[in-house]
Order: structure tokens, then sequence, then C-alpha cells
């Protein structure tokens, strides 16, 4: 699962920016993200417009097609990005403002649980959240047998990092009013959102360049 929250805008405007149109239906608020709701759009009660996507949206609006979509938002508004892969435990988030990426934090088990990379300018929390996941991870390793799966606490960093500035966390208790015009998506303006144009090299790995 990914998403995009972004704020300072309107829900026709991000859409707008990242060629995506309504389709006039109603998905079911549990289900972004999954092959059941691939790509919807809502507008949280906080403010915060919102985009969820099965995969491979987030990276294709920031490493994509040129001009990249993120720079075409106002330059005054924030806009988080988080990508969640629970099935290759890779995590991502990103901060992006002015048409640039401030900060960006991924986490991939493959290069071993307490792996974490942290570019830009990450928030106050992202340290703390980063000094209780280690010391957690250090104290599960150490526990640990050969193996044994164990778990993998500095997954969500860059998930808590995100949520808290924008204030959604995909597996928490959604409220009834949390999503205000809650609606499903799809591509527009010629744009097909099937396949990264530009992924990373980290992306490939995990084999989740399609949304579907």
């Amino acid at each position: 699962m990914s998403w995009i929250l972004v704020d300072g805008i309107t829900e026709e405007v991000l859409y707008d920016c990242l060629d995506l149109a309504p389709t006039g239906g109603t998905p079911d608020r549990y289900d972004l993200g999954t092959s059941y709701v691939p790509l919807a759009g809502a507008v949280l009660k906080s403010g915060w417009c919102g985009v969820f996507a099965k995969y491979a949206l987030v990276m294709d609006a920031t490493v994509g097609k040129s001009p990249i979509p993120l720079t075409r938002l106002p330059a005054k508004s924030r806009c988080i990005t988080c990508v969640v892969l629970e099935h290759a435990m890779v995590s991502y988030a990103s901060l992006w403002q002015g048409g640039h990426s401030a900060w960006e934090i991924r986490h991939d088990s493959g290069q071993g649980r307490s792996h974490l990379e942290a570019r830009g300018d990450p928030p106050v929390v992202f340290k703390e959240l980063c000094d209780t996941a280690m010391k957690k991870q250090r104290a599960e390793d150490a526990q640990g047998k050969p193996g044994e799966w164990g778990v993998d606490y500095v997954f969500d960093v860059p998930i808590n990092t995100a949520a808290s500035i924008a204030g959604y966390r995909h597996d928490r208790v959604v409220e009834e009013d949390f999503f205000k015009a809650l609606r499903t998506l799809a591509p527009a303006n010629g744009n097909v959102l099937t396949k990264l144009n530009q992924p990373p090299g980290w992306w490939q790995t995990v084999g989740s360049t399609n949304y579907e």
C-alpha cells in the first residue's frame, strides 16, 4: 500500500496534479490500497487531501515521468508520501515541499532488520522513533534464535514519522468521519498507472512495480 497526503490544497487540484479523476464509486475505507480498491482519494477531517493506492503510485509520482508529478503541487503545500510493503518488510516515507524532497526515510529488512536510511532533514520526532525502535530491535535480536522470524521494529519508523505529521497510519482504527468524500479514482489524461517509468533499484528488488 502507498499513499500521498497533501495540505493546503483541494482534492480537485491534487487529482489534477497526479493525472487522476474520480470514477463515481464510493469504496470501503478498510479496503484502501488493496486489490478491491487499488486507487482512491479522500479529504481527511484534518484537512489533508489524500490519494491511496496499491503499490506503485507514490514512486511513480516522485521518480517517474518528467515533469515529476509532485513538482506540480503548490509551493506552499506540504506533501507526505508513504509506502508500506508488509510482504517484503519494506517501508518508506518522505516530505516534499516547493517541488523538492525535504527528507526521506527507508527501511528494507532485506538488508537487515536494523537497516534504516535517512536523507535530508527529517522532523525532530524521527530521532526519538529511531532510537526507541533500534533499542527494541537490539533486544529482540539478542533474544532471538537462529531461524526464527522475530519482530521488525524498525519497519515502523518511516510509517510513524509520516503519521506524526499527517495523522494517518494504514493499520489504525479509522473513525466513521475520518474521511470525507472518499471516492475511487482512475488514471486521466492518457496516464497509465500500472508500472513505474523509472523505478529505483530497491523498488524493483521487491517485485512491486505493478498496481495489481
